[in-house]
């Protein structure tokens, strides 16, 4: 490779975020981007014009190849054949890496190009799907096996039999609990397509105020059995252009959650201001909070937060949120302090009344 060549694809190697080096047939470094240097330690600096199999292959736990190896893939005389792929721990930055070696001829000499990837977050995004997938298959298995004892009970009773008061009490933990499965397989199914961007969105003027106050009422009952304070409060003639059922859905999570982790003697409230030409909706309580290590990652599929007091659920409540107020043109965001309590907000364009 010219020195030309290699200063014409520096500007671009350098604003990557992976680790880029570029060595001869014997494995000596001809190139390292800084990201390399990051990823592998002061040692990737030091091996400039030296032999890469070093601070790389000899750093990381479990490499088929250590340093100075006499079978090490940077520094076989013809290079391995298609590409070879190192993973493992480097034992000086502590990053989980992988390393892909390629080797390719360029103008009639033998070139390796090796991509180092950090992939900690990909293996803790595999980690929280995991996770996800056990609680999907425990909240979908919890009410089934309910439903399923209903009707087998029923069934073992034989025609003709007469029902009694729990035989329909029965029925309907059936019933119930069909719906909950139905209610989670629904949840999740929306909020995929609305990641997705597939799901249709009828937009039209919905008076912010009057929904409040509905959804109040709706959760008066629970907010009371649980020793809490939920008061709501919104200008008269307050409108956003939004999907009325989505906005609803959204609002009423946002309650729901707050509802759950606010403690008995708690209080919760619901207020709608305008500002430039959009709409704030609040909701805000203060209950336990939500860790600063959590916040930024709050609102994304498969994380659960470690804050929720062993409560159970896969958690999809926020990740729709964002994404229901995403699709109608507005956001979602939250601010919150550990034991001080959180304020969730939802930002639309303001709308004209209908």
């Amino acid at each position: 490779m010219s020195i030309e060549f290699l200063d014409a694809l520096r500007p671009l190697f350098d604003c990557l975020t992976d680790g880029v080096c570029i060595t001869d047939a014997a494995g000596q470094l001809l190139y390292a981007n800084s990201a390399a240097g990051s990823l592998l330690g002061p040692a990737a600096e030091e091996a400039v014009k030296t032999m890469l199999c070093g601070p790389l292959c000899g750093g990381i736990e479990g490499a088929a190849c250590g340093a100075g190896a006499a079978d090490c893939q940077l520094r076989i005389p013809r290079g391995p054949q298609g590409a070879v792929t190192v993973r493992g721990r480097h034992t000086v930055t502590g990053r989980e890496l992988r390393v892909r070696c390629m080797r390719v001829p360029m103008f009639n000499v033998e070139r390796h190009f090796v991509l180092i990837e950090d992939v900690a977050q990909e293996m803790e995004l595999k980690r929280h799907k995991e996770h996800w997938r056990q609680m999907l298959a425990h909240d979908i298995r919890a009410p089934l096996t309910i439903a399923l004892g209903a009707l087998r009970l029923l069934e073992d009773m034989g025609a003709g039999h007469a029902l009694s008061l729990e035989d329909v009490q029965l029925i309907k933990n059936g019933v119930r609990n069909s719906q909950r499965m139905d209610a989670l397989i629904k949840a999740y199914l929306e909020t995929e397509r609305l990641v997705e961007d597939s799901l249709p969105i009828h937009a039209a003027a919905v008076d912010v105020g009057l929904l409040i106050r509905e959804i109040i009422a709706e959760h008066a009952a629970v907010a009371g059995a649980h020793g809490l304070t939920l008061t709501g409060d919104a200008p008269k003639g307050l409108t956003v252009r939004a999907d009325s059922e989505l906005l609803r859905r959204a609002l009423t999570n946002l309650i729901d959650n707050a509802l759950k982790f606010t403690p008995s003697g708690g209080r919760i409230g619901v207020d709608a201001s305008n500002g430039d030409g959009s709409v704030l909706i609040r909701v805000v309580d203060n209950g336990p909070g939500i860790p600063a290590r959590d916040l930024p990652r709050i609102f994304d599929r498969f994380y659960q937060g470690e804050n929720g007091g062993g409560r159970h659920g896969l958690g999809l409540g926020l990740t729709f949120c964002r994404a229901a107020l995403r699709a109608m043109g507005g956001e979602a965001t939250v601010e919150s302090e550990e034991a001080k309590g959180s304020v969730f907000k939802l930002s639309l364009p303001q709308s004209k009344p209908a």
